[in-house]
């Protein structure tokens, strides 16, 4: 069974998708047009991100960007991202400078990305992640820029999951996920840009996690139920993702749910438990 990239145990919240829609809840009420549609788009987001991970929490059906896994209840989900990106689309010339002067024109930005990559519209959410930087550098938060510059490892992440479903071939798909320029590169290249112990890097790492299931479902779906060798180089650096992720969830205290998260991914991957 392929393994929803940001799958998670129940009773375990810590790194969910709701924790992106929760880094982004920075806008106060206000009467202004244009921060109402931001604080729109970041509420119907938000519900969106809690609706897809009662999903993954609840069913072991695979749930990918294009609407895979259990269709009915995706599509709760899918609307709440389209929802917040019809939000984000309302926003006239006036608007957008207004969120300019206000300082949230990154948080904006960051939002319309993340909505594309939900909603599978790739292409668009890599454009809006460039316009980010290029245009709102200075209003972008170190952890919204972290996820920004993760964004091309999370899609390849789900082209990867794709690609596992079509049967395509396992270089193609290694590619995506361990190759120099895969997934799991993409999202470490990102960590660098967040503190050490940034809560930004519990999400990215359990991404890491995530692509590296993937690459394990591909070994066994597309070269005859083979395994990743316990000396394998992607093996030895999820290991150390797990140690590192649970040294992060110590440090802030998170108890049982943070020692449950820990079991699970060492139980999903296989890896060894720190």
């Amino acid at each position: 069974m392929i393994e929803a990239r940001h799958s998670i145990p129940r009773r375990n919240p810590v790194g969910t998708l709701s924790a992106l829609a929760g880094i982004l809840a920075i806008v106060a009420a206000t009467g202004c047009v244009s921060v109402n549609h931001l604080r729109d788009a970041q509420e119907s987001f938000n519900q969106a991100a809690a609706a897809e991970n009662a999903l993954r929490l609840e069913s072991t059906t695979p749930i990918d960007a294009s609407g895979g896994g259990t269709l009915a209840a995706w599509s709760s989900a899918r609307n709440g991202y389209a929802s917040a990106l019809l939000s984000l689309e309302k926003l006239e010339a006036a608007d957008r400078q207004r969120l300019r002067q206000d300082g949230l024109w990154g948080t904006a930005l960051t939002l319309k990305a993340l909505s594309q990559w939900r909603l599978g519209h790739f292409d668009g959410a890599l454009a809006t992640a460039v316009e980010a930087r290029e245009t709102a550098a200075d209003q972008i938060y170190p952890r919204d820029q972290a996820l920004l510059w993760a964004l091309p490892g999370l899609i390849k992440t789900d082209q990867a999951y794709h690609k596992i479903l079509r049967g395509n071939s396992l270089p193609e798909v290694e590619a995506l996920l361990i190759g120099a320029n895969g997934a799991i590169s993409d999202i470490q290249s990102a960590r660098k840009l967040a503190e050490t112990d940034h809560p930004v890097h519990q999400y990215l790492l359990q991404a890491k996690l995530a692509a590296y299931r993937n690459f394990q479902v591909a070994l066994d779906r597309l070269q005859n139920h083979a395994t990743v060798p316990v000396d394998h180089s992607a093996r030895v650096e999820a290991n150390a993702d797990l140690k590192e992720l649970d040294r992060l969830l110590k440090a802030r205290n998170t108890g049982t749910d943070g020692g449950n998260l820990v079991e699970y991914w060492a139980t999903l991957c296989a890896l060894d438990p720190p």
